[in-house]
Formats: structure tokens, sequence, C-alpha cells
């Protein structure tokens, strides 16, 4: 009983240094630092997700568990055959060689825009609550610009042919009907992907923060 007793005090401890060590850093924080750290959270943040976009995206676990499940069924019949193998190497450079470039400046406008008074309560906002924040407010808009840039690389690589030939069969069944279209599911995979991505590197860089400032908030 004692063994327990000083083990749940040894945790208590732990957890109240960690919470006072992040609020310490916060205390008297100005708006405008506040403002700084955010932005250079969000710029850590989008700098990791937009590498990882750039690079084979449909092999990313984060990309994959955030991807449409219409998407999910497609990639996965793709890989099951070689020509489905080429058609996702091909989906892949598309994507990497047009979302990125694109994706920042969509971000890094909004970044510009995060309101001073704001900035503190992103701060306290948990592990993605900057990501969280930046993505209610620019998600739509993000998934509107790429599905045309997506859409135009996708064509560019002749990709709708190669990914019908490549299903043969089951094309009808994964494509037709009232299904979404394969750029439009390649759209929301990919802006959902860079905020899961980004996500991610957040909870990353607010546990071991990189950044200078960053460090003094959250490891005061």
């Amino acid at each position: 009983m004692k063994k327990i007793l000083s083990l749940l005090m040894i945790t208590s401890m732990l957890f109240y240094g960690q919470a006072c060590s992040v609020s310490n850093g916060l205390a008297g924080l100005s708006p405008a630092k506040a403002l700084q750290g955010v932005t250079s959270l969000l710029g850590v943040a989008q700098g990791s997700a937009l590498k990882g976009i750039g690079k084979n995206m449909l092999t990313n676990a984060v990309v994959n568990a955030a991807m449409p499940q219409e998407l999910r069924a497609i990639t996965s019949a793709l890989g099951n055959s070689q020509a489905g193998k080429v058609a996702l190497g091909a989906i892949n450079k598309a994507i990497g060689g047009a979302a990125p470039a694109l994706a920042k400046g969509v971000l890094g406008n909004a970044l510009k825009n995060i309101p001073a008074a704001e900035a503190l309560n992103i701060l306290k906002g948990g592990e993605n609550g900057a990501t969280n924040f930046l993505k209610n407010a620019v998600g739509g808009k993000l998934n509107d610009a790429l599905t045309p840039a997506i859409t135009k690389a996708l064509g560019g690589a002749n990709i709708g042919n190669l990914v019908q030939s490549a299903l043969g069969d089951s094309a009808g069944s994964l494509l037709g009907g009232n299904k979404p279209s394969l750029e439009s599911l390649l759209s929301q995979a990919t802006s959902s992907g860079i905020f899961g991505l980004m996500g991610e590197a957040e909870k990353a860089e607010r546990t071991n923060p990189t950044d200078p400032l960053l460090q003094k908030i959250f490891k005061n």
C-alpha cells in the first residue's frame, strides 16, 4: 500500500511539474509574443507536413488514415497488380509536384491573418490546438484550391486512363455511378492528409520544441 501511495505521489508531482512548465511559459506572454509562438509552431508543422505530402503521399500511414473510404478501396485494389502499382506511383508523383507549393501559399496566407487576440488560446488548445484552428479557418479553402491543381496534374499524366486500365472490371464499381471522382477524392485526401501530418508535427514540437521561442513556452 505504501508503495502504491508513493507511486501516486510521484506521478502527481511529475504531472504537476509538466503543467506548471507550460503554465509558466505562457504566463505573462503578450499577444504579440503568443502570436509569434503560434506562427512558429504552425511553421514547423507545415514544413513537416508538406514534405510528407511531397513524397509518396499514398504510402503515408497518417494520410491513409485520413483519406476517404472510397479512395482507400481504390488504392487497395490498385496495390494488387503491377499496373496498379504503376498508377499509384504516377498519382504520388503528380500530387507531389502540384500540391506542396499550392498548399504552402494557402496556409502561409492564413498564418498572416491569425488574430493576435486568439494566439494565447491557440497555444493553450492542446496538442493539436494550432492545427485545428488553421483547419477550421481554411480547410475548405485549401481543398477548393487543390481540386483544380490536382485535376490538371492527373490529366497531364494521363492518370485517369492508367487507373481505369489497372482496375479492369472493378473500375465501374469503384469509380462509376454517383461516386465521387478520383480527382475529388484525391483532393480531399491531400487536404486531410496535410492537416493530419501537421497535427502529428505540432504534437511533436510541443513535446520536444526545436524553435527557441517554443522552448521557452513549452519547456520553461
